[in-house]
């Protein structure tokens, strides 16, 4: 089998060439054979925050392969904002992760596919599913404090999830996906605020039924101050929150899975 990372751009491959070696561990055929859940890192490319999330993940039961599979331009200084505009980079990059699900796939068919991006990358997982070949399906998307405009329509994205969409979002992420994403834009380069502050617009009485329909499968969460909070914009990703919050999702049949004590409250995107 093809290594999940050999159907990427070239500046992605770049890019991701930091992390190949460190997602061996996650990548073996035990795992593999149990599923599969991309994790893309927001604009700053691998760090810290997408290994906590893998942690939180691990120790919320999933042992499935996790590679973090990094998207942006590898360049020094300015790769962040760089990779914050790339409109058509960003495109391109998604295309390129959606024909690797498509891969794994056809080698492991029936497994578990899911998606799992952080600022940027949650952007750029929506991207992902867009892309997916029209007969290609997954299990689901989560999105933590993603970096995507507010009004930017999914409907197309929930086609291709099984069990939906999760949007997780903390009205206190001001400085990055509110006054950051004004100046400079979103991923998919609509400046204004990001889904990760104030969640996706609903379906007004003037969308098309194929679009209610759609957001039946969004699910929205808002993280508050009694979800450790403190960091608005990295709380999403440390690793208690992640095994106790997001890993519930992962592990269950259906969504929104069984309420548990402790955990945030769901409400589906609805008219």
């Amino acid at each position: 089998m093809r290594p999940l990372f050999v159907l990427l751009p070239a500046w992605v491959l770049v890019a991701a060439a930091g992390c190949a070696d460190g997602n061996k561990p996650f990548m073996t055929a035990d795992r593999m054979n149990r599923g599969l859940m991309v994790i893309l890192p927001g604009i700053e490319g691998e760090s810290g925050l997408n290994h906590d999330i893998r942690r939180g993940l691990i120790n919320g039961g999933l042992m499935c392969a996790m590679p973090i599979q990094s998207w942006g331009r590898p360049v020094p200084l300015a790769g962040p904002l760089l990779n914050q505009m790339d409109i058509i980079g960003n495109r391109i990059a998604a295309a390129g992760i959606a024909d690797m699900i498509a891969d794994y796939q056809t080698q492991y068919p029936d497994r578990p596919v899911y998606v799992v991006g952080h600022s940027g990358g949650g952007g750029i997982a929506v991207f992902v599913a867009e892309a997916l070949p029209k007969d290609v399906m997954i299990d689901g998307l989560v999105l933590l404090s993603a970096s995507m405009s507010s009004a930017y329509d999914i409907t197309k994205a929930l086609g291709h999830c099984r069990k939906g969409v999760l949007n997780i979002y903390s009205k206190a992420d001001v400085g990055l996906l509110i006054v950051g994403t004004v100046l400079a834009g979103n991923v998919d380069g609509i400046r204004g605020p990001a889904t990760g502050a104030i969640g996706f617009d609903r379906p007004s009485s003037r969308s098309s039924a194929e679009r209610v329909q759609a957001y039946q499968k969004l699910f929205q969460l808002e993280l508050t101050s009694a979800h450790g909070s403190d960091d608005a914009h990295g709380s999403t990703t440390r690793r208690g929150f992640v095994s106790r919050y997001v890993a519930p999702w992962l592990t269950a049949t259906s969504w929104p899975p069984p309420e548990t004590p402790g955990m945030l409250s769901t409400q589906a995107a609805t008219p």
